[in-house]
């Protein structure tokens, strides 16, 4: 009622007709100790002081100041001008669900467009108009083989898929009838193959790994989705896309659906967000898929148009009857990955990912020859490797961060058998004098703790 400009009067009929005595009565299911003192008119701040006190708390944000090496899923690289040039036109900064075709030729094609770049990638034949984040594509490419393998209740997921999108996965299926069987992974940061392949029997629905794995390792896929298809079962896959322009795609290595997050393609990291979930699979599993999906028709006069394809809006109401409640999609943040994708090009990609990866080696390799540094393991890698340097680790992180550099991520805190080792990401927004002054940094770790 405070929003409507409603006069006295007007408030007191309102309130006679549904047979209230005062506004407050509205509200007395609420405890007390919750209610918040109606504000005056006059506590508000003016523009101006409202700016003033935003630059105060933006300066307290010192992570800027810092040369970050932190990854698991969120990574620092560079973003074409071109992304926020494109992004930023009103016909696309403004435009929302494109449910009328006829006025959104537009934005449909940036999504088909963007569809086919996640189809060119993964190998897949169809993708949708994307998810939230890598996340929920994680859950509802579970919910899609869930019901496209019937019969069935068991999801065998590796213990090396992002720690985060497990939470959300187990939250996803807590209302199911559905068992969760784990598989574990070894000293070098691999998945076990053997108890990989031990799990998969019958009665599995599908397998869900991630490629590269939350550690950065490369596993092996392939021989993993030959036994999963052997029992007719379904191989999901949860990439860093950015892996596809220098390794075997995501068909390549026997995936039915292509999962994960474009964050790494021209998204900023904006505090955790936005990002793009992504989910692409074979043609015979489109009916089955969540989200939206765009395809490309002609119109009554043989012109080439877009339009929502294959559902209707309204299936997105029908509760427990509907394909999926994820009834939207990331159109503005996946416009952002498109441009990036085309910005780069084919050729581009590959050049990128090749500089990650091999600026992730340099830096992996001349840790390993420090005294006191154990790599996680020697098997292939891509972006990301963790490493455990002698210690405290509280020690060890307040040594890097006195010299300007946030070393990477504690595994500590997600995985206790690994407590000690740091998962460092390193892109090619790493130059050579940085990740010397990385080395040398971890050069002077004892001598820091007192103990060199």
């Amino acid at each position: 009622m405070d929003f409507i400009a409603n006069k006295e009067i007007q408030v007191q009929e309102m309130l006679k007709t549904i047979g209230v005595a005062s506004i407050e009565e509205l509200f007395c299911d609420i405890p007390t100790n919750l209610r918040r003192i109606a504000p005056a008119v006059d506590d508000g701040l003016s523009e101006s002081e409202g700016m003033l006190l935003m630059e105060e708390l933006s300066a307290k944000n010192t992570f800027p100041k810092f040369t970050s090496y932190l990854g698991g899923g969120a990574y620092e690289h560079h973003v074409p001008a071109l992304v926020n040039a494109v992004c930023s036109k009103s016909e696309f900064l403004t435009s929302y669900t494109p449910y009328q075709a006829e006025a959104s030729q537009g934005m449909l094609q940036a999504i088909f467009e963007y569809q086919s770049a996640v189809c060119a990638l993964t190998g897949m034949d169809v993708s949708n108009a994307s998810l939230y984040d890598g996340a929920t594509a994680c859950a509802e490419a579970i919910l899609m083989a869930l019901r496209l393998v019937k019969d069935r209740r068991k999801i065998v997921i590796a213990r090396s898929l992002h720690p985060n999108y497990c939470a959300v996965i187990e939250q996803y299926l807590s209302s199911h009838d559905v068992e969760i069987e784990w598989i574990s992974f070894k000293e070098d940061g691999s998945i076990d193959q053997s108890v990989a392949l031990n799990l998969i029997d019958d009665q599995t629905v599908a397998v869900l790994l991630q490629y590269p794995n939350f550690f950065g390792v490369l596993d092996d896929v392939k021989s993993i989705a030959a036994k999963a298809k052997a029992h007719g079962a379904l191989t999901i896959v949860n990439a860093n896309p950015l892996v596809y322009a220098l390794y075997a795609s995501a068909e390549e290595i026997g995936a039915d659906i292509a999962i994960g997050d474009t964050q790494p393609l021209g998204l900023p990291l904006h505090f955790g967000g936005p990002y793009v979930g992504y989910i692409a699979c074979k043609q015979e599993f489109v009916r089955q898929m969540p989200g939206r999906i765009i395809g490309e028709t002609v119109d009554s006069e043989g012109k080439r148009g877009f339009v929502l394809t294959l559902q209707a809006r309204e299936q997105h109401i029908r509760r427990e009857k509907a394909t999926s409640n994820i009834c939207t999609n990331q159109a503005l943040a996946a416009l952002a990955s498109l441009v990036a994708i085309l910005w780069y090009g084919k050729r581009g990609l590959k050049q990128l990912a090749l500089t990650n990866y091999q600026r992730a080696c340099y830096l992996k390799e001349k840790l390993s020859n420090l005294p006191g540094v154990k790599i996680m393991g020697n098997e292939p890698m891509f972006n990301e490797f963790a490493v455990k340097f002698s210690g405290n680790i509280e020690g060890i992180y307040s040594h890097f961060r006195s010299q300007g550099i946030e070393p990477g991520i504690d595994l500590g805190k997600f995985y206790p058998e690994l407590a000690g080792y740091i998962l460092i990401a390193v892109t090619e927004t790493k130059s050579l004098e940085q990740l010397d002054r990385y080395v040398e940094t971890a050069r002077t770790i004892k001598a820091s703790l007192g103990f060199g």
